[in-house]
């Protein structure tokens, strides 16, 4: 019921920029390829992980063909917008501690160091939210 209401609000929220399907399925996809151990649970060991698999030349930060290497083209929009997003010193880069730290800690609100799909959820409308109304799609 709570992913159906999610489903419901971010399509509302999101049908005049970005495709509900596209949307839908970035977070499952990304959520799923991060927990690792499919425990419907992230931790911030498996977000770290997943910055290591992602960082192909390891020099600790994440060019955007590193971050999109393994999306669909159909995201590109989105991927885009998330990982500027995420960007937040804004050099054109994921450094680890902006993708590692500082993400984890806002998906992990409750501070219990674990990032539910509920939580997940939460924390990607609200990053969604905002890039309609200040990112890219907002202008």
């Amino acid at each position: 019921m709570k992913c159906i209401i999610f489903t419901l609000i971010v399509g509302t929220v999101l049908s005049q920029t970005y495709h509900h399907h596209d949307i839908e399925m970035f977070i499952d996809r990304t959520f799923k390829y991060v927990d690792t151990d499919h425990d419907g649970v992230m931790v911030k060991a498996e977000l770290a992980g997943a910055f290591d698999f992602l960082d192909v030349d390891h020099d600790d930060k994440l060019s955007y063909a590193e971050y999109t290497k393994y999306s669909q083209s159909a995201e590109s929009q989105l991927s885009h917008d998330v990982y500027n997003h995420y960007d937040t010193n804004k050099d054109g880069f994921l450094q680890r501690s902006e993708y590692v730290d500082s993400l984890f800690s806002q998906m992990d609100h409750n501070g219990d160091g674990q990032v539910t799909r509920h939580d997940y959820d939460h924390f990607f409308t609200n990053v969604i939210h905002h890039e309609i109304h200040h990112g890219h799609n907002g202008r």
